[in-house]
């Protein structure tokens, strides 16, 4: 309804930036991707500093699967506006996926930066931290997201995954059970409870572990396995 309604108004406004992000975000919302980055386009031929715009083709471009083209359209962002922390957070993401992780922990220091309680922006420097081997640095960006953000489940697991790394398998295991306190339908949790246990020794409860993961999961291969 929103597209259509923005459509209908885009013949009466044509040169209306706001229209077509608005059309652009609903296409993206209805996986119509392509279409999506032609509103964008649209609205960064009429506005060329439109940094929301190129911010928005980068969420789409990173979508498809497009890492390089998603990066460049979020650095055009930046260069507009280079307080966008966001812009900052989402390039520090794919270039970790990319496997740049020196790279990716600036940017994610530049959004804290900018916004010193981006908890998300804490959780996953600790993520490309610990995917370097830096456990401790790691667990440190940990509690500083949970400190910011007390109910941040995906933290509490990492906190875990960074201590079963350290091999702390009880503490490790404390802290996947905060994340379930918190989030009890999180699989990935209790899988890697189930390691952690296993790993101590404590096989029946490693299996019950691995079977809660299942029960939310039932296509989760590595907990059969």
């Amino acid at each position: 309804q929103a597209l259509a309604k923005g459509a209908q108004l885009l013949e009466e406004f044509p040169n209306s930036v706001l229209l077509n992000n608005i059309c652009g975000a609903s296409n993206a919302r209805l996986k119509q991707f392509d279409a999506a980055i032609d509103n964008y386009k649209k609205a960064i031929a009429i506005k060329p500093d439109y940094a929301e715009a190129f911010y928005n083709m980068g969420n789409v471009l990173k979508l498809k699967g497009d890492l390089e083209s998603a990066i460049v359209s979020y650095a055009q962002a930046i260069k507009i506006n280079p307080n966008y922390a966001e812009a900052h957070y989402n390039i520090g993401n794919l270039l970790r996926l990319k496997g740049d992780q020196n790279a990716a922990i600036a940017n994610y220091a530049q959004a804290i930066q900018i916004r010193p309680n981006y908890a998300e922006a804490y959780n996953n420097m600790g993520t490309a931290l610990q995917d370097k081997g830096d456990q401790e640095v790691a667990i440190n960006c940990y509690t500083k997201a949970i400190n910011i953000r007390s109910d941040y489940a995906e933290a509490y697991s990492n906190m875990g995954n960074a201590l079963q790394d350290k091999g702390e398998l009880e503490t490790a295991i404390s802290w996947y059970k905060k994340a379930i306190a918190i989030q009890p339908d999180f699989a990935e949790v209790y899988y890697n409870m189930g390691n952690a246990l296993q790993f101590k020794g404590g096989l029946c409860d490693a299996i019950e572990s691995y079977k809660k993961a299942i029960n939310i999961r039932p296509t989760y291969a590595e907990a059969y396995s």
